[in-house]
């Protein structure tokens, strides 16, 4: 008698997994904690269901956790249930949404590229949500999250969060400004083709409103403002606001005295290291870091497979380049030894772009 087959491993809501993926801890854990959820809550009317899940959080901090992380983990991948148990989430929270704000980043810095399309779209939504509520410390999320468009994309959830704009009250903060406008003005050169105009026309309709409404936040940017506005300088809305900044600059603020006070000021490597996802950066800092000269072949195959295989994302290149010579400072012991040097990864990008002149004509 033959044995029978192995169960097949069921697949989980949140994240992307074949047969021979191990059970992800993060995504076990959230599971448990819907259980709890929905053990105490199953049969009960909103506000019997509510009393108890405020009882239980006033147990402990570890109910507390585990009620506020299976409360999110239902807003993610339960879209109808969303309003409500987000809902639920702000009523019985007890530390200003902190265990929540930390599991997001967690996820876009960690599991980002293995969340299923409906988390995806949750997140995005959940985003927006927190940030609607006022809640403290949503703006270092949005931040995070804006790490995740990556130049050139063109996927849907991309798009979703491409059209996200922040909130008054978090455009208080200078530096998620700057950041927004640093990755707008980005992105507004990658989105040219006609079906992306709608998309790029709300690109520059923001950074527009943010350069003009609040310039010296802005001007934290430094110096590689004057590059992004000089690449979309022919966008008609956009000249105009360049020739004020080369011919007018008091009209964007009263303390700005001309682009030689923009191109006296230095780019902060955070700008710099924006424009590349959580997972491009670790790459990156893995080849220039652990990788020996003469075995990177294929380390570089893979990430040209991953990130750099189509046409559209040729312009990326620009990104890893400057990010390369900005943001990657190995130390005299590396720089020493016989690891991978950043002028050989330089040259490789440079050299296998698939748009002739693409590479170089974005990196200057």
């Amino acid at each position: 008698m033959e044995p029978a087959p192995a169960k097949a491993k069921p697949q989980g809501r949140l994240l992307v997994s074949t047969p021979l993926d191990a059970k992800d801890e993060l995504e076990e854990r959230l599971e448990r904690c819907v259980g709890i959820v929905q053990s105490l809550t199953n049969g009960l009317s909103e506000r019997e269901a509510n009393d108890a899940l405020t009882a239980n959080v006033c147990k402990g901090q570890q109910q507390h956790e585990e009620v506020c992380l299976g409360l999110f983990t239902l807003v993610l991948t339960e879209p109808a249930q969303a309003q409500r148990c987000y809902r639920d989430l702000t009523l019985v929270n007890r530390d200003g949404m902190n265990v929540v704000l930390v599991k997001i980043n967690q996820i876009l810095m960690e599991k980002f590229l293995k969340l299923q399309d409906v988390p995806r779209t949750q997140l995005v939504w959940l985003v927006r949500e927190l940030v609607k509520s006022g809640v403290m410390g949503a703006d270092g999320v949005v931040m995070t999250l804006l790490k995740q468009i990556a130049a050139s994309s063109t996927s849907c959830w991309s798009r979703s969060i491409s059209h996200y704009r922040p909130f008054t009250w978090v455009l208080k903060s200078g530096m998620l400004i700057a950041m927004s406008v640093y990755t707008y003005l980005r992105l507004i050169v990658d989105h040219g083709a006609p079906n992306l105009l709608p998309l790029r026309q709300k690109e520059v309709d923001f950074c527009i409103s943010m350069l003009r409404e609040k310039f010296m936040e802005c001007l934290i940017i430094g110096r590689d403002l004057v590059r992004l506005l000089q690449n979309v300088a022919r966008i008609p809305e956009m000249e105009l606001l360049w020739r004020d900044l080369l011919h007018n600059p008091q009209v964007l603020s009263p303390q700005f005295t001309g682009v030689l006070q923009l191109l006296t000021a230095r780019t902060s490597r955070k700008f710099l290291a924006c424009r590349l996802t959580p997972d491009m950066e670790t790459k990156l800092l893995f080849m220039t870091s652990r990788v020996r000269f003469g075995q990177q072949k294929r380390y570089q195959d893979w990430f040209q497979r991953q990130y750099l295989s189509t046409a559209e994302s040729q312009s990326l290149r620009c990104d890893l380049i400057r990010y390369i010579c900005g943001v990657v400072h190995p130390s005299n012991e590396v720089l020493s030894s016989d690891i991978l040097p950043r002028w050989a990864i330089i040259g490789w990008l440079l050299t296998t772009c698939t748009v002739r002149g693409q590479g170089l004509r974005w990196s200057i």
